[in-house]
Formats: structure tokens, C-alpha cells, sequence
């Protein structure tokens, strides 16, 4: 193995202690909690139907078999994902942020390797320190919130597009990479725009 890649498993290893020791610990906190409630039984939010309603509301008590898929004010990817790890490893915080953190260890790995495409693999060793070890990549890796999946999806489809220009059959990866950011965030919708400006 080459110095580089030493370099890169021993930060991707100190990302890992940051973002995995003590993941259960602390309360719940803002919207992991209500994040929580609907990744456990997939269910719609309850909002006051005077300011929006749910189609879980607007069905109740028949509720059809599509309205159980809605999840008007947020995408559905990461209540699946959380849905999914706590059946996996229980209903307890350790299982509702570990998706969280795997990704944010992913983002470390998937940064240096933008990094190393547009500059160079000491730009990426750098890069990916920088992330692994700030606060808020460290904080946004520990909660069980959006932004952990939006950010690993965007810095993959970055990735994707910026092998798209060499070999195009990556820009259709580039597109799923983005569809996917859209089911955890629609933030990620900022790409989209960017990436067509650039092609032009």
C-alpha cells in the first residue's frame, strides 16, 4: 500500500471513533424525535390540519395503501433507511443515528476522492482530515437527521459527474446519485443547476 492510502484508513479510522463511540449516548434532540417516531411505524406526520393536513388525516380511519407512502413535507429516504437499521438493531438511539454516522464516515472517503480528482491526493488527504474531525462533521454524523444522507449523496453524485465528462455513460449515475439526494433532502436539488451551467 502507498503512503496515501496508510494516510487515508488512519482518518477514516479517527473519523469512525468520533463519529461511532458513545452514538447512543445524549437525548434525542429537535426533529430526531419526531424523525423517530415516523421511521419506527412509517407513518405521515401530525401537523395541526389548520396549518397542513396529511393524507393519513384526510383518509382517517380508512387509510388507502398509497397514503401510507406519503410523506408530503419530507422525502421518504431516510425514514426508510432509519426504519430499516431499527429493525435491524433495535428501537434505541444507537440504531436510529447509526445510519448517520456510516455515512459520515462514507463522506470522508467520498470528499478525498473528489478532492484527488480535481487537485491532487495531498488536497484530498487534507480535505478529508478537515471533515472528519470539525465540529459539524462530527455533529451532523452523530444525529439522526437528513443531513448526513444528503451530503454523502451530493458529494457522490459530484463524484459521478466529475468522471461523467471523461466517460459519459456516468452521467446516468450522476442522475440516480441525485435522485437519491432528492429522496433524503430536496436541498440536494442545488446540483442539478450547477452541473447543467457547467455542461454548458
Amino acid at each position: 500500500m502507498t503512503t496515501t492510502t496508510y494516510w487515508l484508513i488512519a482518518i477514516l479510522i479517527l473519523a469512525s471513533v468520533l463519529r461511532l463511540s458513545g452514538l447512543e449516548r445524549g437525548d434525542p434532540m429537535n426533529d430526531e424525535v419526531t424523525y423517530a417516531f415516523r421511521a419506527i411505524g412509517l407513518v405521515d406526520s401530525f401537523n395541526d390540519p389548520g396549518v397542513q393536513s396529511t393524507p393519513w388525516e384526510w383518509f382517517d380511519p380508512q387509510i388507502p395503501g398509497w397514503a401510507r407512502l406519503s410523506f408530503h413535507d419530507h422525502p421518504p429516504l431516510v425514514f426508510w433507511v432509519q426504519h430499516l437499521s431499527m429493525r435491524l438493531f433495535g428501537e434505541n438511539r444507537f440504531a436510529f443515528r447509526l445510519p448517520s454516522a456510516i455515512l459520515g464516515i462514507a463522506s470522508v472517503a467520498m470528499l478525498f476522492l473528489v478532492a484527488r480528482r480535481l487537485f491532487s491526493a495531498r488536497v484530498g488527504l487534507i480535505s478529508s482530515a478537515f471533515l472528519a474531525t470539525t465540529l459539524n462533521g462530527v455533529f451532523v454524523s452523530r444525529v439522526g437527521l437528513q443531513e448526513a444522507y444528503v451530503i454523502f449523496l451530493m458529494l457522490l453524485a459530484l463524484y459521478l459527474f466529475l468522471k461523467a465528462l471523461e466517460n459519459e455513460k456516468y452521467f446516468i449515475f450522476t442522475g440516480l446519485a441525485i435522485g437519491l439526494g432528492l429522496l433524503a433532502k430536496y436541498t440536494a436539488a442545488v446540483l442539478i443547476p450547477i452541473f447543467l451551467t457547467y455542461i454548458v
